[in-house]
């Protein structure tokens, strides 16, 4: 694998593919029997079942990628430290290629293939993924818990979104979502983009979660990013028990955007929340620096 290709799937699995679930398969409830709740009351229930750990390793990640010019398997290991960092180290074929580190303030990706490296902190990832990613993001994503696409004080608390039911599971999206939708629906061909613009830019990127009203547990995240027409689609199953709350073992995300179509299944085993021996990323010292930046 070339260090595009590579970096691609390093940043899906980071942000996508760390974002564990649960253990027992959810029973079937029907639409009609799950009463509406308010988005505060969603979340603190979110918040209360999501999985809470000191320590997370997951020692076997399957990852199955694949887009209009490549398909790749690999496995990945994962060992974090809340608050304080997060390491996954990749291999195929059992031959090591790469490895990342993120921390509060930087994602250090070394790639043992093409004997190089690169420090960033964020912005790679951000402008890649078009989402205003961080590491306590990236933490809500591994403890299956909800997250907002952007750090922005009028997303705080997440006052921007709105709950409902549908399919027979709680929803939390971002407000917007739904004027969006309705300009969508109304506007005659040639207009809608126009009459979108008059939004505010952020809006433009709309979010949506669906929780299982059984556990609260993430089963689906979809974000559409509608000034660039992309769409991101995340599904969560298999779940297994983990420190007592559901967790899953499988996710299934399909990026889809007028350049490229990109999917990424992920099959997960071998978790544990037990403190890990101690853990660090050594850079070997004839690697080259690349720039992302």
């Amino acid at each position: 694998m070339g260090k595009g290709v590579v970096s691609k799937i390093l940043v899906t699995v980071f942000v996508l593919a760390t974002a564990l679930s649960s253990c027992k398969a959810p029973r079937e409830i029907k639409t009609e029997h799950i009463k509406p709740i308010g988005a505060a009351k969603l979340l603190k229930n979110v918040e209360s079942t999501g999985l809470s750990y000191d320590y997370l390793n997951i020692g076997r990640i399957n990852c199955q990628f694949s887009n209009s010019k490549t398909r790749a398997s690999f496995r990945i290991s994962l060992k974090a430290i809340r608050d304080e960092k997060i390491l996954a180290s990749i291999t195929k074929l059992n031959i090591p290629v790469g490895r990342v580190l993120l921390t509060p303030d930087s994602v250090i990706y070394v790639n043992y293939i093409d004997r190089n490296y690169f420090v960033d902190d964020y912005k790679y990832l951000r402008r890649f993924l078009n989402i205003d990613l961080d590491f306590a993001t990236v933490q809500s994503i591994l403890s299956n818990s909800a997250f907002s696409y952007r750090n922005d004080e009028k997303d705080k608390d997440f006052k921007t979104f709105v709950s409902s039911v549908e399919e027979g599971m709680y929803v939390l999206q971002s407000e917007r979502e739904r004027k969006v939708m309705r300009l969508e629906q109304k506007a005659k061909p040639g207009k809608i983009e126009r009459r979108l613009k008059r939004l505010d830019d952020n809006a433009l990127i709309l979010q949506k979660m669906y929780f299982n009203p059984d556990n609260f547990a993430l089963t689906r995240l979809i974000i559409a990013d509608k000034t660039n027409n992309r769409k991101m689609e995340m599904n969560f199953g298999d779940f297994v028990i983990l420190n007592g709350k559901d967790y899953p073992g499988a996710i299934d995300m399909k990026l889809e955007s007028e350049e490229e179509n990109v999917e990424l299944n992920v099959r997960m085993s071998s978790f544990s929340t037990e403190r890990p021996e101690p853990f660090h990323l050594i850079i070997p010292e004839k690697y080259e620096q690349i720039k992302v930046n």
